[in-house]
């Protein structure tokens, strides 16, 4: 996540699961993710608040950042 995970340390808990593994096909399926690499954030009550597929550059991460930490 380009240094993410580090700069939101104690805000934000990053988890990172793999397609390829049980976890991450029931985390695919459970997001209803159209493919992988997925980021889905989700809010402090597990609701998803964002989720892009595909590669992204770090700014694309940092407006779903900017949308999980500003709440509703």
């Amino acid at each position: 996540m380009n240094g993410l995970e580090q700069e939101y340390a104690g805000r934000i808990v990053f988890q990172k699961l793999n397609a390829d593994e049980p976890d991450g096909r029931a985390a695919l399926k459970a997001y209803q993710a159209p493919g992988h690499p997925t980021v889905v954030l989700l809010d402090e009550q597990g609701r998803q608040v964002w989720m892009r597929t595909g590669a992204m550059p770090k700014e694309v991460y940092l407006e779903g950042i900017k949308t999980l930490l500003s709440g509703p």
